[in-house]
């Protein structure tokens, strides 16, 4: 869709990545100050409902939308899901930072959700998906959309939950992790692979039994949820269960990895850069269902902040940003490759920051000034995020 480019759309999601680097310097600062009026809780699910909303769903949703034909219909409709997703997004901004979960946030993060049950209808609807994607990036857009309606299971049980007393109980705090699973894991993992594929897999297919390993990376996203409940020593079936889905959703990850090498598809280094970075994540969830390994993982903060950052930062960004470049919406120059060689480099740094304590922690090592570096790499941000802003077509 010609009109996408040169709307005002792309532009808002590069300003909401921008302003969650903001918020994000203000968390880290937080760890070495306070600040008047600001209470941290309220400022943490502020930055992660308006990352999921107003920076890596508006954007994907822009992208998805930017690969269909355009026609009166579908234009308004997606016209209609940008500017509803900004409301709802600047909505939770708002709200959380006011006052956490009330009623007008939870309004707010309520709206979304059916946003989001909108935008997988409109995407799925007829044969949009079948005439906008190659089947391998097909298959992986409709399981996306799939586990972003299913991910909102997760917010709909904490309710009944807290009201029946269960707030301590591990079902609560699972049901947020179930949310973030099917969120990160399922709709935005599975989605930018697939306009990942539809970029530079244009006019392949896969055999059969390559498409069975397809299938299989996509399945295996629902028994990997159970890596996620090890935390609160489950029964051994849920561990067994864990550990199949990490196993299978490494061994096909590695075997769709071979089966793109073995025809000669290139991309460029900030894509393969993210390519690693999710063979990492998906490498680590294999070490969680080792039980030492698991305890230490879940007892330790940064290793969990690190996690969500290598998926966050390190996966789906990186890919969401090399999509705007190809769909035109950045200018074509040749100082776009400093600012991703820039980006990826700080990612890099900061996962290295925020995985090496918890590592030195083990043999009593303590980093000096630890806060201060992780602040210091968090406000480098803002740099690649400005950069981006200014390399996109007015």
């Amino acid at each position: 869709m010609e009109w996408i480019r040169t709307s005002s759309y792309p532009r808002w999601a590069v300003v909401n990545f921008l302003i969650l680097t903001i918020l994000g310097i203000l968390l880290r600062w937080m760890h070495l100050a306070s600040v008047p009026g600001v209470n941290y809780m309220f400022l943490l699910h502020a930055h992660s409902h308006f990352a999921f909303a107003g920076w890596v769903f508006l954007a994907i949703v822009i992208l998805i939308a930017g690969t269909f034909s355009s026609d009166k219909t579908s234009t308004r409709a997606f016209k209609r899901i940008f500017i509803l997703t900004l409301i709802a997004s600047f909505g939770m901004l708002i709200s959380f930072f006011l006052q956490g979960y009330k009623a007008v946030s939870i309004s707010f993060s309520s709206l979304f959700i059916f946003i989001s049950y909108y935008a997988a209808y409109i995407i799925l609807k007829n044969n949009s998906v079948k005439e906008a994607f190659n089947p391998i990036s097909g298959a992986l857009i409709k399981a996306s959309l799939v586990f972003l309606c299913l991910s909102s299971l997760g917010p709909f049980t904490l309710g009944p939950l807290a009201a029946a007393g269960l707030k301590a109980n591990p079902l609560y705090q699972n049901s947020i992790y179930f949310y973030l699973h099917f969120q990160m894991n399922g709709w935005m993992l599975l989605a930018v692979l697939a306009l990942l594929a539809n970029t530079y897999l244009k006019n392949m297919s896969f055999k059969k039994g390559e498409r069975l390993w397809l299938h299989l990376f996509i399945g295996s996203t629902i028994p990997l949820f159970f890596i996620f409940t090890l935390w609160s020593n489950p029964p051994l079936w849920i561990g067994i269960t864990g550990f199949a889905g990490a196993a299978v959703n490494f061994v096909s990850w590695v075997k769709l990895l071979s089966a793109v090498k073995h025809r000669g598809v290139t991309t460029p280094l900030f894509v393969r850069l993210a390519l690693l970075a999710v063979t990492l994540k998906i490498f680590f969830q294999i070490l969680v269902c080792i039980p030492a390994v698991g305890f230490w993982v879940f007892s330790s903060r940064y290793i969990i902040i690190g996690y969500i950052h290598l998926l966050t930062l390190g996966c789906i960004m990186p890919l969401i940003l090399d999509q705007f470049r190809v769909s035109g919406f950045f200018k074509q120059s040749p100082y776009l490759n400093y600012i991703n060689n820039g980006f990826i480099g700080l990612v890099i740094i900061y996962l290295c920051f925020l995985f090496i304590q918890p590592v030195l922690s083990i043999l009593h090592i303590a980093v000096p000034f630890y806060e201060y570096l992780l602040l210091i790499s968090s406000l480098l941000f803002v740099l690649p995020a400005i950069g981006y802003f200014r390399f996109l077509h007015k």
